[in-house]
């Protein structure tokens, strides 16, 4: 027994051996057929680049790039990192085109495999782009911040499914702000936190910000909007900061004007009630293409112009009084004879009895056949006839004959949204200081003589713009409104609407990746910087197992018995 068991050892020793000998020689292997197949194509790329070159070189009698001494650009030898599969050009392609061009994961993959047989690219797998994109945004949250005594901070909430709550933290120094046109894109922001939690208080967010400002110094002024416990975080902070200003958005501050503005409105919210249901019962019908625009569940107020705005088209569109677009023709019929007869007398509609029943493609065609006829006078053609006789027109009044009543209303409502607008122009573009009240009386003094209730509303709206600038210092010019972080919530939501569920998750660290320039240097340092193994460990300390890992983990099949 003791021989065969030593045997028996042995063989499995020598077929251990013999097995890792093989993997070792197949690894080896498979390096050498991506090494050749990479150098391949290299070869291939320069190859064809010098062909197509020469070719235009004999062409126009010029010098090649290889005859002057240079290397073509396509044909550069790849950046390869230590400890990386791919090159840093790839990278650096593969972060375009998912963080900027908007191509999801797999769509890097495939544009990458595309253009493989052009150029000596590799072409990663989706994960290892979404891998790159993470590590590139924990490099950019956990880099040293300069220290600066001008820094402009911008905060807001985003919320997903499920219980967490993502508190950012944008910043941008007094200084640059000229440059930007009081306008800032995302690439003038820094990103100074990110910080998750469930429940979010204003003791937590004045936390969040007192550890921002240990590292970058005090803020001279925070804008946000007044969401309750974002207001009440920034009133504990400034306990200990007295001399840091808030800034009420200017955009969140005039949509609450307008809504307290409309609230009591009858003829306003008697016209969003039929612009809903008209947009509910006609949404699949040939009508749609003339459909108001759909109410916002959230912030509804910050968009109510684009309402004034169809209104306005709609009733033009009906003045215009072509309905062909509709897909409906105009016919002549018994009832609209009958109406001509009742408003011209029956011996001069008589000769029109033979027109009954045919069918025109537009009101014009149809007026030439009855002045064929003998009829005479069309130009005074009234509402009714063209209601019988016109059915775009009628299939049009079947949806929307509520808005022409509303007509003598859209002036005011059309002045309202002006004078709010006009606002937000001067803020957004000139910035927020202690002169600018008076720019934007200027302003609204040219648009003439408003209505009473318009009056009214912009008296209350310069007294709201009188209190938040005399906030200010004399001689600052300084930030009015928080768009960009709205921006970059929004660009940040485009990613997360690709996931099975919307939560609040990994994708959080893409906010400073697609706010960095994407350049070489920067994801050197990046992938040299932070591991895969780094954010996995971020992810576990800030927010744990995700929604998706949990639900497959509870909701898994049961096992089958037999």
């Amino acid at each position: 027994m003791s021989r065969l068991l030593r045997l028996f050892r042995d063989a499995r020793d020598r077929w251990r051996a013999k097995a890792l000998e093989r993997q070792k020689r197949l690894r080896a292997a498979q390096v050498r057929i991506r090494d050749l197949e990479d150098s391949r194509a290299y070869w291939k790329a320069r190859a064809l680049v010098a062909e197509g070159q020469a070719r235009a070189s004999a062409a126009s009698g010029g010098e090649t790039d290889a005859e002057r001494g240079e290397e073509p650009p396509m044909a550069r030898v790849p950046t390869r990192l230590a400890n990386h599969h791919y090159s840093l050009e790839v990278m650096q392609l593969s972060l375009q085109l998912y963080l900027h061009a908007s191509f999801g994961c797999r769509g890097v993959s495939g544009v990458l495999r595309l253009l493989a047989g052009y150029l000596p690219l590799g072409v990663p797998a989706s994960t290892t782009v979404l891998n790159w994109c993470c590590r590139l945004g924990l490099a950019r949250l956990q880099r040293p911040l300069p220290r600066r005594d001008d820094w402009i901070f911008v905060i807001d909430e985003t919320v997903g499914l499920g219980a967490l709550k993502c508190l950012v933290v944008l910043g941008i120094p007094v200084a640059r702000l000229a440059e930007t046109g009081y306008s800032p894109r995302h690439g003038d922001m820094t990103v100074l936190a990110v910080e998750m939690t469930v429940t979010s208080t204003g003791l937590w967010v004045a936390a969040v910000l007192e550890q921002v400002s240990a590292r970058t110094g005090v803020p001279v002024q925070i804008v946000a909007d007044h969401g309750s416990d974002v207001r009440k975080g920034i009133a504990l902070f400034r306990q200990q900061a007295p001399d840091c200003v808030e800034t009420y958005d200017i955009s969140h501050a005039i949509a609450t004007h307008l809504k307290a503005h409309w609230r009591d409105d009858a003829h306003w919210q008697g016209f969003l009630k039929q612009a809903g249901a008209t947009l509910s019962h006609f949404q699949q019908t040939d009508l749609a293409f003339l459909l108001p625009p759909r109410q916002r569940t959230k912030a509804r107020y910050m968009a109510m112009d684009a309402h004034v705005d169809w209104a306005q088209r709609l009733i033009g569109y009906h003045d215009q009084g072509d309905f062909s677009a509709i897909g409906r023709r105009c016919v002549f019929t018994a009832n609209a004879r009958a109406q001509l007869r009742t408003a011209r007398g029956k011996r001069r509609v008589e000769p029109l009895r033979a027109l009954i029943g045919t069918h025109y493609e537009t009101r014009a065609a149809l007026c030439e056949a009855l002045q064929a006829a003998g009829a005479t006078a069309l130009e005074d053609l009234d509402d009714t006839f063209w209601r019988l006789a016109d059915q775009g027109y009628a299939r049009f009044l079947q949806a929307f004959a509520w808005v022409l009543p509303y007509r003598a209303r859209l002036p005011e409502w059309t002045q309202t949204i002006a004078v709010s607008k006009t606002i937000q122009t001067v803020l957004k573009t000139r910035g927020l200081s202690r002169a600018t009240p008076a720019v934007v009386l200027e302003q609204l003094a040219v648009q003439g003589p408003l209505a009473a209730p318009v009056a009214h509303f912009q008296t209350r709206l310069l007294q709201h713009l009188e209190r938040e600038a005399t906030k200010l210092p004399d001689g600052a010019t300084w930030l009015a409104s928080s768009d960009i972080i709205e921006s970059v919530f929004g660009h940040y939501k485009a990613f997360t609407a690709r996931g099975p569920l919307k939560e609040v998750g990994r994708l959080v660290l893409l906010i400073p990746a697609f706010l960095c320039e994407l350049t070489a240097p920067v994801i050197h340092e990046a992938m040299a910087t932070v591991r895969t193994i780094d954010v996995e460990r971020w992810i576990q300390t800030h927010l744990g197992p995700s929604m998706l890992a949990r639900r497959r983990r509870a909701l898994r099949p049961a096992m089958k018995t037999a």
